[in-house]
């Protein structure tokens, strides 16, 4: 398959009188004009390209240039490399007038990096691509200018091009940033780190100031250690492209860092805006079975069910395809807490296409082996009686609303209890009801009898009937 947005910059280069939007434009045209489902964007652009006389072909990659072997005055070279540290867009005034976009990059092909800048419909290009931390890349008709500390910086104009690289081939040939990664250990010098692996100790804090020519500017600081050690080392990145939530204990990979003496004669981590805080899977995969899914506060939660029964409050960045109810995802998490996953990295959580994972049925834990063990659990069960909410006196005086409910399978009968809020979770159900009851706890009462508790987590779905 050949790269779209190489194929594009290829158009523009032969008629510069258009833009990418133009482009687009009759491309959408095109698959109008053709009928919907016949033609992909791809397919339609070497259309559009035929009618402008243009016969578009796959561009050669026999000629990339190894990052070392770059040099001052270079021109129209290649360079296939991953993306160590992605800037922002930023606006230049141009000396004609008006105003231009540029992004900088750092991107690097084992042990040598290089930093990259792209300018307008290239820089542009880079952002509609998403072009992020790790990403495999080529930089087609590039040239080198000395930069501002002296050593060859690689540039990306008009003619030029930047495409996610798709060939896997050459993509294997590239090391990964988390394979280029030093372990936290002491320093003694000031130097540059491509990344760094380590742990977090403490919460990170942001602050915003000015400077003493008056602009404003900002910081995000943390603590880590290294894994198993005490020892702390300080982390500052200067004006942040992001601030990830991070907990102490988190694994994380910190990437485009140098090291510099503090006042006090410390050696700390400083990053820009360039640098990423990417979490590192805490433990092996586990498969689990998604029997609900709602929001958190940060993206995505979803109750999942292992293989031994017990339900797992998943949290997961809002993205891409959402896992389905029945489907069997694979998680590594980036850090866990009790019964939650949180999944923010990159691959921490995919959905499993083939798996021998149980249907949720069979992972439902029977009334009989509900345990007051202090974890969650799924049942599937039936009301035995309508669902009562009401409100009952404490021994301080004060009442509290209590929701309630019998159910039962083919092993046992218990009853589902709801406090406050949670009440309002049975009242509407009535007796001969299916329902599956996601993320509850069996609990001990005073009575020394066992009961399902509720909580904020748990999910109660009516089922069909069985046919």
């Amino acid at each position: 398959m050949y790269e779209f947005e190489g194929l594009v910059g290829e158009l523009l280069q032969t008629h510069p009188e258009l833009d990418r939007e133009e482009v687009m434009r009759r491309i959408g045209k095109k698959k109008e004009t053709v009928g919907a489902g016949y033609l992909t964007d791809q397919g339609a652009l070497f259309l559009v390209a035929g009618e402008l006389g243009v016969s578009l072909r796959k561009p050669e990659s026999a000629s990339d240039t190894p990052i070392k072997d770059l040099y001052i005055g270079s021109n129209d070279v290649n360079v296939a490399a991953r993306v160590l540290a992605a800037y922002p867009l930023a606006a230049y005034k141009k000396k004609e007038g008006g105003t231009g976009n540029y992004r900088r990059f750092v991107l690097f092909d084992g042990q040598h990096s290089v930093r990259l800048t792209a300018w307008d419909q290239a820089a542009e290009g880079t952002v509609t691509a998403g072009i992020t931390m790790d990403t495999p890349i080529r930089v087609t008709s590039g040239y080198v200018k000395q930069g501002l500390d002296g050593k060859p910086n690689l540039n990306l104009g008009r003619k030029g091009r930047v495409e996610v690289l798709s060939d896997e081939k050459v993509v294997a040939k590239l090391p990964t940033v988390s394979s280029v990664a030093e372990k936290l250990a002491p320093v003694s010098e000031e130097r540059q780190l491509m990344a760094l692996q380590c742990s977090v100790s403490s919460e990170p804090r942001y602050n915003e100031f000015v400077r003493a020519d008056g602009s404003e500017g900002s910081l995000y600081q943390f603590t880590v250690v290294r894994e198993g050690g005490k020892a702390e080392s300080r982390v500052v990145i200067w004006s942040p492209s992001a601030r990830p939530e991070l907990r102490k204990g988190q694994r994380v990979l910190i990437t485009n860092l140098r090291t510099k003496r503090s006042s006090g004669g410390d050696f700390e981590f400083h990053g820009d805006a360039g640098s990423a805080v990417a979490f590192v899977p805490s433990g092996p995969a586990v498969e689990l079975r998604v029997a609900a899914s709602g929001e958190s506060s940060s993206g995505t939660l979803l109750m999942a069910v292992d293989s031994k029964g017990r339900v797992w409050a998943v949290e997961k960045e809002r993205e891409g395809r959402e896992p389905a109810s029945g489907e069997v995802i694979r998680v590594v998490p980036d850090s866990e807490s009790g019964d939650r996953l949180y999944c923010k990295s990159k691959g921490a959580l995919s959905v499993s296409e083939a798996s021998p994972l149980p249907d949720l049925e069979a992972l439902a834990t029977k009334l009989r082996d509900a345990k007051d063990e202090g974890r969650m659990v799924m049942v599937e069960v039936i009301a035995l009686s309508p669902g009562v909410a009401e409100d009952v006196g404490l021994k301080d005086g004060t009442t509290v609303r209590k929701g309630e409910l019998t159910v039962g399978d083919d092993t046992w009968e218990m009853k589902l209890v709801g406090w406050r809020d949670l009440s309002s979770k049975v009242e509407d159900i009535q007796p001969g009801q299916r329902l599956r009851v996601v993320g509850v706890t069996p609990k001990t009462n005073k009575m020394g009898t066992c009961v399902l508790q509720m909580s904020n987590l748990t999910v109660v779905e009516k089922l069909r009937e069985r046919s």
